[in-house]
């Protein structure tokens, strides 16, 4: 009184794990290089970087500022050394909810790689000429400060361009209020 066993053959488990693997391949999204929410996170990152260093300046009443480089496509926010000419880095801020230091590259980043600063020329325009840095003086307002002769440029134009996959994003600063807008 054998029973018989019964199975599946090999060729009809290949056959099932094929089509639920071609299932599963149409049921997941695609987060490939087309995403742009990646462009929208990486213009909210320099936008929220850029209000900081604003906001640091009217808390402490101290020069704070931050760089942005398309050479090195690294955003950073830092406290303004005013000892050094040109003015520099005194230190980087930290960020208030993560404690994380806000210096990041903006297209290694995790949830924004492959994003470019794209501006081909420094993002910061001041009677002085073009520059990579902006400064934020007690009041909130963007300046850039020639510390040899204690000269104070007022921003005349501070426009940041991103791109990713064809799409392009600008934040944008305004002259004399500071405020910072994506667009």
């Amino acid at each position: 009184m054998r029973q018989r066993q019964r199975g599946y053959s090999l060729p009809e488990l290949l056959a099932v794990v094929i089509i639920l693997g071609i299932a599963a391949s149409v049921a997941i999204p695609d987060i490939s290089t087309t995403n742009p929410n990646r462009l929208d996170l990486a213009a909210e990152e320099v936008a929220q970087a850029i209000r900081f260093a604003r906001s640091e300046s009217l808390r402490t009443g101290d020069i704070h500022g931050v760089e942005i480089s398309q050479s090195t496509q690294r955003v950073v926010a830092y406290k303004a050394d005013l000892t050094t000419t040109p003015v520099s880095m005194a230190f980087i801020l930290y960020h208030p909810v993560t404690k994380q230091k806000l210096d990041y590259e903006v297209d290694t980043a995790s949830m924004t790689e492959g994003v470019r600063i794209s501006n081909t020329q420094d993002p910061f325009l001041y009677a002085s000429g073009r520059r990579k840095n902006l400064l934020f003086d007690a009041t909130g307002v963007p300046i850039w400060i020639v510390n040899s002769t204690g000269t104070t440029y007022i921003l005349q134009d501070g426009s940041v361009q991103l791109s990713y996959g064809g799409d392009d994003r600008t934040v944008q600063v305004a002259q004399i209020t500071g405020r910072v807008t994506v667009q």
